[in-house]
């Protein structure tokens, strides 16, 4: 199973987002960021429905939010 996620600088930018995307009414889960994009696992993505990606990175750009990685799929661990 494949899933699209956002990735960011640090944990309090991920709860940012997440605030961010809920009051968008943007579907949002934040997960542990997976293995093939960061070998120790250290930090949190949002994992978004594949026909909201664009809307929550546009959202999120607006508000200042530092994305390291915008959209990406990826295969669920």
């Amino acid at each position: 199973m494949e899933i699209h996620v956002i990735t960011f600088q640090s944990v309090a930018q991920a709860f940012r987002a997440e605030k961010i995307l809920k009051n968008q009414d943007i579907a949002v889960k934040l997960i542990p960021i997976p293995r093939s994009l960061s070998g120790c696992c250290e930090g949190l993505a949002a994992k978004i429905a594949e026909p909201d990606i664009t809307a929550a990175v546009e959202a999120l750009s607006k508000s200042g939010v530092e994305m390291i990685q915008r959209g990406v799929r990826v295969r669920a661990d």
